[in-house]
């Protein structure tokens, strides 16, 4: 297998994954399913990122990666709060 396939199919495996589960999720409560695939994406791509970072970088790295990953959450969610209304 070349190089950087099994990378690209874990990783993109992992946020499609968390996206389809977000919908799931937020389609069991009423929802629409975007929110949830809004969310799901964003929480999958900061676990695909670690699980990426993990391999190539130190842990303390691959960990900051992740939680700059995590940081966009709170920032996304503040800008639908205000978009609503």
């Amino acid at each position: 297998m070349p190089d950087g396939v099994l990378y690209g199919l874990i990783d993109n495996g992992v946020l499609a994954f968390a996206t389809v589960l977000g919908i799931d999720i937020d389609k069991y409560f009423k929802g629409s399913g975007v929110n949830g695939a809004l969310y799901g994406a964003l929480i999958g791509n900061s676990l695909s990122d670690f699980l990426g970072a993990i391999v190539d970088f130190p842990l303390l790295l691959a960990l900051n990666i992740t939680f700059g990953c995590l940081l966009v959450i709170p920032v996304v969610w503040f800008i639908l709060l205000f978009k609503k209304k």
